[in-house]
């Protein structure tokens, strides 16, 4: 029906039904005539993503464009300047116009000394709006930053600001479905197709999960990080130039040039609409989450995802100094609490895009059934999981713990509380928990020393049979152009002192052990049916904590999801899985991920209901997947999901989706050139699994989202 209309012209870059979109248009349709014009939405919510009119209801006349400001003199819907209602939260929205400029309280001074609403060229605060209804069911469109309510001039109709209450029905407008709407700028997800619903609550859900996501990463690091996953302006806020955050060039990003493999930290800072240097598999201080790039890996059929709050105050305390914050809370717990409200306000912006409350494809979620009943409604559920090095506020100095049995049940009650389900007792340094996993030979030793006061004290790693591997050969002495790069320069600063003397030849693994507190908050973490994590623990440390879990009745699941950080031995990962835990692997690409699944699946569990998924640590500092390389069979463009003989009989009637190369202002992104340069990607990704592993490698891929449930309802069920 709505074929013929031109609502939203180029809006998404290509020509796919986009959810928000396709959104919009279903609202027109619903409201509209044969032709979907001239009618007005129920409620504020029908506006989101939609071309409306707007005519005032003192004058009976429709707003148009002019000299001076805006007026409501256009006698029919034709003469009428359409606006594209961009919601920049529920109920507020941006009134973009034909002419690409933006409807804004402006200073305009007007007749009788009123202020006039202006045209202006980008999104600001005074061009956001608190669209209502009345109790006629009219809309009244008042100023978020002024409060004050756009209403109609009495004399020559012209767009004012007035008091609210005494604005009478020269405030009130009614909104009528239009065309000719200027593209708002926004990056699309190049796909085809209705994102597949059902299963969860009474029968296995399909789709995959990825356990270690960081899309609230947005304060991590004292401002190393730049980007956000979503904005009250939309692209155009969230992935702008990075000169503010890394200076010119990229001279401040000085945790960028400690992970830089060349050591630059040069780049170049502009994001949208060029993106020339990022985002990018290397560059992991630049947003890869923004949310219509996760919503391109929805449409792939992502169900499942464990975002997990994350900061680290050392090396923040040391970010912050280069980036000329001296104010910025460094403090571990208290960041991931803001992430943890960040996340609930990403699924009220994604339900404001989509057009009300419980409208989005997105939800966070606190329990198995949440988890089951927001995926059998086709929507992806987000668990929050916590990944600090002072879990509790449990540093450690010196030797000394800086918390104790009190403050770990105040803070897991706390982190409970905000709806953090999933745990890492340690991190990247040592706490007042116990030893974490050593994988790095040189700088995150002298972080710890930052952190702890010491340097860690080592054992020669056993020989054992590894699942994966355990410690590092560290380092007794600077190497050569150690202190070329900003942050290790500050680190090799604040740990003072020689290195100790470590044996060259031999990996090292962390000789502190889970301590009493580490042991009473594993206990705690257990009272409390939270997700354990055995990952960043040291190799040790992990054997007692699975000790631990085999110790209650039933044994108590545990999870492995992050690349096994510190070590895992081959027996260590079968007793995992016989507790009815979980081993997903760091995502690699397509080739990588078939060769995890043959390991993992070598020594599965058949008690438990099989799948693997995957972390991919995007947001975390994580190296992100590069292409296959030569000699692998290159993705095809455009292709299709869930058809073809590489599909199995759970996908009988799931509807395809096609994806074409995805498409970010002016930048065109291949998978097999990219690699993961950005979550977006995941969907091409998804092709290059079946391209390597075929039926056997998606069935496990899209049955993780259901182990993953199982092992939680296990976690609980005791």
């Amino acid at each position: 029906m709505l074929a013929s209309l031109t609502l939203f012209p180029a809006l998404t870059g290509c020509a796919e039904p986009d959810s928000t979109v396709a959104a919009g248009a279903a609202r027109v349709a619903a409201v509209g005539s044969a032709l979907g014009l001239g009618l007005a939405p129920s409620s504020r919510h029908d506006l989101a993503n939609g071309c409306y009119a707007l005519r005032s209801v003192a004058r009976n006349s429709y707003v148009a464009r002019g000299i001076g400001g805006y007026a409501a003199r256009a006698a029919n819907l034709g003469d009428a300047d359409p606006f594209f209602m961009k919601p920049t939260a529920l109920g507020k929205y941006l009134f973009h116009d034909r002419h690409a400029s933006y409807l804004a309280a402006g200073s305009l001074l007007t007749l009788g000394g009123l202020l006039g609403a202006a045209a202006v060229a980008a999104p600001s605060d005074a061009a956001e709006w608190i669209v209502d209804t009345d109790a006629d069911g009219r809309f009244t469109v008042v100023s978020a930053s002024s409060a004050r309510a756009l209403a109609v001039h009495p004399l020559n109709g012209q767009l004012v600001l007035v008091d609210p209450a005494s604005a009478g029905d020269a405030a009130r407008f009614v909104f009528e479905a239009a065309s000719g709407c200027a593209a708002f700028p926004e990056i699309a997800t190049n796909s085809a197709g209705a994102p597949f619903t059902g299963g969860g609550a009474a029968g296995p859900v399909l789709g995959f999960a990825d356990v270690h996501a960081h899309v609230s990463a947005t304060s991590f690091l004292g401002g190393a990080h730049h980007g956000l996953p979503f904005h009250r302006f939309g692209v155009l806020g969230a992935l702008g130039d990075c000169t503010l955050s890394h200076g010119p060039g990229g001279l401040k990003d000085v945790v960028g040039s400690f992970l830089a493999a060349d050591g630059l930290p040069v780049h170049d800072t502009r994001g949208w609409p060029e993106f020339v240097d990022w985002p990018a598999a290397r560059s992991l201080t630049h947003e890869g989450m923004y949310y219509k790039w996760i919503e391109r890996a929805w449409r792939a059929g992502l169900r499942l995802m464990v975002n997990n709050l994350v900061e680290n105050e050392t090396l923040c305390a040391l970010q912050r100094v280069a980036s000329l914050r001296p104010l910025q809370n460094c403090n571990e717990m208290d960041s991931a609490m803001a992430q943890a409200q960040l996340m609930r306000d990403l699924e009220a912006y994604i339900d404001a895009q989509e057009g009300g409350p419980g409208r989005g494809w997105l939800r966070v979620v606190e329990s198995p059934a949440e988890a089951r009943q927001a995926i059998g409604d086709g929507k992806l559920a987000v668990v929050l999981g916590i990944e600090v090095s002072h879990l509790f506020n449990c540093d450690v100095q010196s030797g000394f713990p800086g918390c104790d049995e009190a403050d770990i049940d105040e803070q897991l009650d706390r982190l409970h509380a905000a709806g953090v389900r999933q745990m890492f007792p340690v991190h990247e340094f040592d706490n007042a928990l116990g030893g974490n996993g050593i994988f790095d030979g040189f700088a995150l030793n002298l972080g710890n020393k930052v952190d702890t006061g010491q340097f860690w004290q080592t054992y020669d790693c056993p020989e054992q049979d590894y699942f994966y591997d355990a410690g590092a050969i560290l380092l007794s002495a600077l190497p050569p152009g150690a202190g070329d790069d900003p942050l290790t320069a500050l680190l090799i600063a604040q740990a003072g002192g020689a290195l100790p003397l470590y044996p060259p030849d031999r990996k090292q693994c962390n000789a502190r052990g889970l301590t009493a507190l580490g042991r009473y908050a594993i206990r705690k973490m257990m009272e409390r049916r939270m997700i354990i994590e055995v990952d960043h623990l040291e190799l040790s440390n992990k054997a007692e904590v699975i000790a631990l879990a085999e110790q209650q009745t039933p044994g108590y699941p545990l999870v492995s999801t992050h690349g096994g950080h510190g070590g895992l031995t081959v027996d260590q990962a079968r007793r995992i899985l016989a507790l009815g835990g979980l081993i997903y692997p760091y995502k690699g690409n397509g080739k990588e991920f078939k060769e995890a699944l043959d390991r993992l699946a070598a020594i599965r569990n058949d008690a438990s209901f099989f799948g693997m998924g995957y972390g991919a640590d995007t947001n975390g500092l994580g190296a992100q997947a590069g292409p296959r390389g030569a000699g692998a069979a290159p993705v095809s463009y455009p292709f299709t999901l869930f058809e073809g003989p590489d599909w199995g009989p759970q996908f009988a009637g799931i509807a395809p989706v096609t994806f074409d190369r995805q498409v970010s202002g002016e930048r065109v992104y291949d998978t097999d050139v990219d690699g993961m340069a950005h979550y977006g990607l995941v969907a091409d990704w998804v092709e290059e699994v079946r391209i390597e592993g075929g039926e056997a490698a998606l069935t496990a891929l899209y049955s993780s989202a259901e182990a993953y449930l199982q092992m939680w309802e296990r976690t609980l069920d005791r």
